[in-house]
């Protein structure tokens, strides 16, 4: 389960378990550190072993899971020095990818940011004693949105490798970002967001130099807001 793994086309039964385990971690179905037996997922889910090997193959990929050679995956515990190092690699490569997006600006791109703020603004995430299920789906679609209004702001940059890399960055980044909508205030959460989201577009569009920094100052804030919940975790959690 290494290397570049294909995303199975949109509605086969790879891609619906894909989505359906996504939505259990992301929901805290799982807890840090347990191993997912094959047995019981073939039966939760209904299914084959090669769909199941599929999508379990695109989550390692993701590193929502970790592989463990014959003894099957697991869910890998949150580390305080992999989230330093995710985001130190995010700062440096989304500021410039901003940078050179903005440089490179058209009409259409300022047209797609417009969408895709839009987009995140209507989605919602309900607060907690909603079950794991429910509140994954929600976090699942929030983190959508998410994706797509920093990948709009990113996206004019005219380096496909520099946003290919940091498309895999994020990927390795989501599971440390749910932690922070599945146990903090999310309204709260999301209020802030909103309004940082609002200032960085006003920003951008207007081709401020600032924005820059902004984004890394963005970026940076949920890095520290997710230590922090680390840091009030088990110390075996933490590295």
């Amino acid at each position: 389960m290494t290397g570049h793994v294909t995303k199975p086309p949109a509605g086969t039964r790879a891609e619906q378990i894909y989505l359906a385990l996504k939505r259990d971690l992301l929901g805290g179905r799982y807890r840090a550190g347990q191993a997912l037996l094959t047995r019981e997922l073939l039966a939760r889910h209904d299914c084959g072993i090669s769909p199941l090997r599929e999508a379990l193959a695109r989550l390692v990929g993701e590193g929502m899971i970790v592989a463990e050679g014959h003894r099957g995956v697991r869910v890998p515990e949150p580390s305080v020095a992999e989230l330093t190092d995710l985001y130190r690699m995010r700062l440096l490569l989304e500021c410039e990818a901003l940078r050179l997006s903005m440089a490179a600006g058209t009409p259409e791109w300022e047209a797609r940011v417009r969408a895709a703020e839009a987009g995140l603004a209507a989605a919602a995430i309900p607060p907690p004693g909603e079950t794991p299920a429910g509140r994954g789906d929600a976090v699942i679609a929030w983190e959508r949105r998410h994706r797509e209004f920093h990948t709009a702001l990113i996206g004019n940059a005219p380096a496909p490798l520099l946003l290919q890399t940091i498309d895999s960055l994020v990927d390795r980044t989501e599971r440390y970002r749910a932690l922070r909508l599945v146990g903090g205030d999310v309204q709260a959460i999301l209020a802030g967001s909103a309004a940082e989201h609002r200032a960085l577009v006003i920003a951008v569009l207007g081709r401020d130099p600032g924005a820059v920094e902004m984004l890394r100052t963005h970026l940076d804030r949920t890095r520290a807001a997710v230590e922090d919940i680390l840091h009030h975790m088990p110390a075996f959690a933490r590295s």
